[in-house]
């Protein structure tokens, strides 16, 4: 039986309301709500055991985040004063916290998306004799640093007042975007500060290097996309060539003044296969190869396992099947002891059910805290 619908009527009843037609396809997808954690500037009053510690770090419902005390109580005058004597702010899953949970201490934190350092706090006067409220740069919590050997901090303490003093947040976060899937509002790419014929410029000079990153040699010229152009001065306006350097996404994040790059775990598995294929990665690789192109949440790791006389692991590594079809990707892998280190529980189920044996970043990382 044939239907017949008055789409015609229907249309004029539109048209009386003030509608249009609008383009639609099927393959829309609908973009889900942030979460309040990402949206709010003053973020989300919580308790120790409502943060999850994924990777070693400190997430609130798939975004990153910093979790701090902003009652200074009685040291508050002090601390609106100079905000490095005030309560640290964590970032990772540090022996502090876990102290705290051993002693029932679950005392009201708030959790933060914050890359800028600035940090709400309150408390009461001493001058005043009132409660006041501002805001100050506190620190990072060096347990976190430790918990993290955050570039190195544990395994080269020489450098521990250098990696302390130029800590930062927006750094942290960048450098470990491939881990969450949101990220701070901040890190949506801002284009103001270019040249006007900027596009054209950074196109022709990648063309001149053959699309090819300038520092760890990768082709990029199927997935140009991936190649970025860099200014070495960190001067937007200043396009001459000498100040331009072609980079891969993740070359390009790990320069000084990009701290609100960042870089999706998709894009950053295909650079890594496509090292793997171009020889850049491998058993053929050393360490300092490894610290230089190895996702920077597993830096610290790498760093303690050479310390520990570890065998050289491959990195980015991936097991295929019979057909040559990849089944999984290994961070860090072992390949002839088929013993490998991943992000979380589901990549390690898979590992295991593969015959492999398999540790999460969060689990390798809590070890060697242990062992200290």
């Amino acid at each position: 039986m044939k239907l017949r619908f008055p789409v015609d009527a229907l249309w004029a009843q539109v048209n009386k309301m003030g509608g249009s037609k609008r383009e639609y396809s099927l393959n829309h997808r609908i973009q889900t709500p942030l979460p309040e954690i990402v949206t709010s500037k003053k973020g989300v009053d919580v308790t120790i055991d409502e943060v999850d510690t994924e990777f070693g770090l400190l997430s609130c419902n798939g975004a990153q985040v910093v979790l701090y005390i902003p009652d200074h109580g009685r040291n508050v005058d002090g601390v609106l004063q100079d905000g490095s004597t005030g309560r640290r702010v964590h970032v990772a899953d540090c022996t502090t916290l876990e102290q705290m949970r051993q002693k029932n201490r679950f005392q009201r934190y708030r959790a933060v998306v914050n890359v800028t350092g600035e940090f709400e706090v309150f408390g009461f006067s001493m001058f005043t004799q009132k409660s006041v409220e501002g805001t100050a740069r506190l620190q990072v919590c060096i347990n976190c640093l430790k918990h993290l050997n955050y570039r190195g901090y544990v395994t080269d303490p020489r450098r521990q007042t250098e990696i302390r003093r130029s800590f930062s947040l927006k750094d942290f976060f960048a450098e470990h975007s491939t881990l969450f899937r949101y990220l701070p509002s901040s890190f949506i790419e801002r284009k103001e500060g270019y040249a006007p014929d900027w596009p054209q410029i950074s196109e022709n000079f990648r063309a001149s290097k053959d699309y090819r990153c300038e520092s760890c040699r990768l082709d990029l010229s199927s997935n140009k996309y991936l190649l970025h152009t860099h200014h070495i001065d960190g001067n937007k306006r200043n396009n001459q060539e000498s100040n331009l350097q072609a980079l891969c996404a993740d070359c390009h994040r790990k320069q000084p003044l990009h701290d609100y790059m960042s870089i999706k775990s998709k894009d950053m598995a295909l650079i890594q296969r496509l090292r793997k294929e171009q020889g850049i990665l491998g058993s053929a690789a050393d360490w300092d190869d490894l610290y230089k192109l190895v996702d920077p949440p597993y830096d610290g790791l790498l760093r303690y396992l050479k310390g520990a006389g570890d065998g050289k692991p491959e990195i980015g590594y991936e097991i295929t099947d019979a057909n040559g079809a990849v089944v999984a990707e290994v961070e860090i892998a072992w390949p002839h002891a088929k013993d490998g280190i991943v992000a979380d529980d589901a990549e390690k189920k898979v590992l295991e059910g593969l015959g492999w044996k398999a540790k999460t970043l969060e689990v390798a990382l809590r070890e060697f805290r242990e062992k200290r």
